[in-house]
């Protein structure tokens, strides 16, 4: 079982990761985003062990692509994330906030749209991660890697086509 301090900060990366996948897959790529995405996840710690989820990610875009929400949920045996995630989108910048409910934290994100993706950091109490997306139209490979946790890396790949 995960440490809490480690789910605090995974469950809020994993948040934001499925809100930021899909932005930069179009001419307005936060248009892409409304609706349900799902796929499996991993979660790979440091002594090399790691435990699969499947997650499924809700969107919807507002402002005509300025604001985004997710609901994201996933779950394996020994892990679980219940988060939703707002994102103000100005440009190539995005930032937001996030709130995990399972383990009742919250957090901040900020970062940069390049190219197919993303380049993000993530803060919350105890916890700093970075994030890279990549996103096509009908995917979305999410890859964190948090620093002075248990845990190495998460990842997700989620579809909605």
């Amino acid at each position: 079982m995960l440490a809490l301090s480690m789910r605090r900060g995974l469950t809020g990366a994993a948040a934001f990761a499925g809100a930021l996948c899909a932005t930069a897959a179009a001419a307005n790529p936060v248009l892409n985003l409304p609706g349900r995405w799902s796929g499996p996840g991993n979660i790979v710690m440091s002594d090399g062990s790691s435990e699969r989820m499947r997650c499924v990610a809700t969107y919807f875009v507002e402002g005509n692509g300025a604001l985004v929400r997710q609901n994201l949920r996933c779950a394996s045996q020994g892990y679980k994330i219940d988060a939703v995630t707002n994102l103000n989108v100005a440009g190539t910048q995005l930032s937001g906030a996030w709130e995990e409910r399972t383990w009742a934290t919250a957090g901040s994100i900020k970062g940069n749209i390049l190219g197919d993706g993303f380049n993000l950091a993530i803060d919350g109490p105890g916890f700093t991660a970075s994030m890279a997306v990549k996103t096509t139209n009908c995917n979305q490979s999410i890859s964190i890697t948090p620093r002075g946790n248990t845990v190495s890396r998460i990842s997700m790949n989620l579809g909605k086509c």
